[in-house]
């Protein structure tokens, strides 16, 4: 009776044991038909990388750029980046239920994202953590369903590509996301609010657009942003957003720069260069004493500049050019700035001497200084800039 019971728990095991293997064999037969199916797309390989490398002389794990799990033996990763690679995207590569990393970056891939790789994705919640398909010439829309079968997809990036259309509400799906890079498309419409559900972002990049309205009132909710790049869009409206590098240039803001700007403590870049700012700069700017990069250039600006702006000991770059201020410099102090590489004064209405506190930015090495009102002699604490390599009175 004994040797008939272990003969059935024998025979229970190799049926097992058969079917996991027929089973991790037609998923590395499905694997393999994706990356081959994705190697028939691509038109033109300048160093037959992939006629080298992926072949079914040897498994798919064997490819380069390729990795699988140790035990399933399904594909993990893909990345084939930087490789001039010509082409299309195809659908199969949906059927990578396994990926969680997938990098075709920096490649001439075109066409579209085919929202079939989304689909088939929808049968099995994929691991896919990773996604970045920028520096193509890829078009189209971003599918509406790219999140609703990654859960776990933390790294988006699409930038220098030629996406069109607005930027899709349901990326708030992708909950996980820390970094969204779409940068230098052409995206227009809004921002959508919703963005401002996905409270692990990190780095939110929307730069080189044709984004229009408003900052939604909602991506105050990032509060573990480090980086927000909005610049060359045409967007206006008010200032509220709480990053630590904060990129405006090169829109549309008009009206007065808000006081509460100085409630950014953690800020360390504040470029609003090429809009059209006008009135005062608020004294409770001099807050923001982690500042390493202050860019008002190309605005409107008019009056005093606050002096505390240059106490900030932490500034890098000061550029006030091309504005409407004034006043007289030489009052101020001989204030410290240890860290300051370059002063961009010009194309204002300051009068008086050149300022003394100027010669005690040791590090300086860029100081435009021309179309003003300075008036006196050259000095000859000139000297003492030993890093300067242009000056321009």
């Amino acid at each position: 009776m004994m040797s008939r019971f272990l003969l059935l728990h024998c025979l229970i095991l190799i049926s097992l044991f058969i079917t996991a293997a027929t089973t991790n064999t037609s998923s590395t037969i499905t694997d393999r038909d994706a990356l081959l199916a994705l190697k028939a797309h691509i038109t033109h390989d300048p160093t037959n990388f992939l006629a080298k490398n992926w072949n079914t002389s040897t498994t798919v794990c064997n490819w380069t750029g390729v990795a699988c799990d140790v035990h399933s033996f399904r594909v993990t990763v893909l990345n084939i980046s930087s490789l001039n690679l010509t082409g299309t995207i195809p659908s199969q590569l949906g059927n990578l239920s396994s990926l969680q990393s997938l990098n075709l970056s920096f490649n001439r891939l075109s066409g579209s994202i085919p929202s079939a790789i989304f689909t088939i994705y929808t049968l099995k919640k994929s691991s896919l953590q990773h996604l970045d398909f920028s520096h193509n010439t890829l078009s189209g829309e971003i599918p509406a369903n790219i999140c609703s079968s990654l859960p776990f997809l933390d790294f988006l990036s699409l930038q220098e590509n030629m996406f069109h259309g607005g930027i899709p509400s349901t990326l708030s799906n992708c909950t996980y996301l820390q970094k969204l890079g779409l940068v230098y498309n052409n995206f227009s419409g809004a921002i959508p609010k919703e963005i401002g559900n996905l409270t692990k972002l990190k780095i939110l990049y929307l730069g080189g657009n044709r984004l229009q309205g408003g900052i939604p009132r909602e991506l105050g909710n990032l509060t573990k942003l480090e980086r927000l790049q909005l610049f060359e869009n045409n967007l206006t409206a008010n200032l509220i957003i709480i990053p630590s590098k904060l990129s405006l240039s090169l829109n549309d803001f008009s009206g007065a720069l808000p006081k509460e700007i100085g409630n950014l403590t953690k800020l360390k870049h504040l470029s609003l260069g090429s809009n059209r700012l006008q009135g005062k700069i608020p004294p409770e700017i001099s807050n923001l004493r982690n500042l390493e990069e202050l860019n008002l250039a190309g605005n409107k600006l008019v009056g005093i500049v606050p002096t505390a702006i240059f106490n900030v000991s932490t500034l890098k770059i000061l550029d006030l050019d091309g504005n409407s201020l004034s006043g007289c410099l030489s009052s101020i102090g001989d204030t410290q700035l240890p860290n300051l590489e370059i002063l961009y004064l010009w194309g204002n209405n300051f009068n008086g001497i050149i300022p003394h506190f100027i010669f005690n930015a040791s590090k300086l090495s860029q100081l435009f200084l021309e179309e003003n009102s300075f008036s006196g002699f050259i000095p000859n604490t000139f000297g003492n800039l030993r890093n300067l390599e242009q000056l321009n009175l």
